[in-house]
């Protein structure tokens, strides 16, 4: 168990970290500069999870569970299965699909793990191989490379000379699960990047008043020098809020666009007043 949270929760914040460095490195913000913490990443990658990944580990975990409950001792399974088999023998070209004893089953079971262990493994390294020259998933590379090698060290876990294998074959599969789950939210992040700087109008609205005049000349701000007497002598408008954090705003252009690199960094203080509309 303590194993497991402690995987879990460096999925969630590494899925976290990744989503925020690509949303806000979209803003060419460094989300260290942010001094986000841990929970904060934790909750961000809970928000990733969509009800199908849900969905599929609900039945993952009951597949796996399924096995333990030795369906096929019961009546109804040796039942279709006798049926099954009487179907099945008159057919000598299929007879060779049923094992000839329940001793044979174990060494069956084991060279299938071993043969598709082998043959996963394989085909995960081709695949990497050619995916300099060839677009191919990164998904399904990471998938056949993390599946592979847990099938081909499983059968021999317990021997003395496999528990080493079988080891290493978890960490690269704990590996490739997180090196997934990081290109799952580097993708999420850039697309709600994309989807803030489209949408960058409706977000909300900043106007800045300063003492001294700051070089805030992006497309779209418009500086106004107030009258005299006035406690603040600019005005600074077209500005929208990216995000806000323990008094310092993020301030970026109302026509903003990802080739530009303004990203106005603000601190409160007696020589500013920002107004959020």
């Amino acid at each position: 168990m303590v194993a497991n949270t402690s995987l879990l929760i460096a999925v969630l914040v590494y899925m976290g970290w990744a989503y925020d460095a690509a949303f806000y490195g979209y803003f060419h913000v460094n989300p260290l500069d942010l001094d986000i913490g841990v929970i904060e990443y934790m909750l961000v990658s809970l928000s990733l999870f969509s009800p199908v990944l849900v969905i599929a580990a609900a039945i993952l975990i009951f597949a796996s569970a399924a096995r333990t409950w030795h369906l096929d001792r019961t009546r109804l399974a040796r039942l279709i299965g006798g049926r099954a088999a009487s179907r099945v023998l008159p057919v000598h070209s299929l007879r060779r699909l049923i094992p000839a004893g329940s001793a044979e089953e174990p060494q069956v079971g084991r060279t299938l793990l071993l043969g598709a262990g082998a043959a996963i493994t394989v085909t995960a390294l081709a695949l990497a191989l050619i995916a300099k020259y060839v677009h191919i998933s990164t998904y399904v590379v990471l998938a056949l490379l993390g599946c592979g090698p847990l099938l081909l060290t499983w059968p021999t876990r317990a021997d003395r000379h496999g528990r080493f294998p079988h080891a290493m074959a978890i960490v690269l599969a704990a590996v490739c699960a997180l090196w997934a789950a990081s290109l799952y939210a580097t993708h999420l992040g850039q697309h709600a990047a994309e989807k803030v700087a489209r949408d960058l109008s409706a977000r909300t609205a900043v106007t800045l008043y300063t003492i001294e005049p700051l070089d805030l000349n992006g497309p779209g701000v418009h500086i106004k020098t107030l009258p005299a007497g006035s406690l603040y002598h600019y005005q600074y408008q077209g500005l929208r809020l990216l995000t806000m954090r323990s008094g310092t705003y993020y301030l970026l252009p109302v026509r903003w666009s990802p080739h530009l690199p303004f990203t106005y960094i603000i601190n409160d203080s007696d020589q500013t007043r920002i107004d959020l509309y």
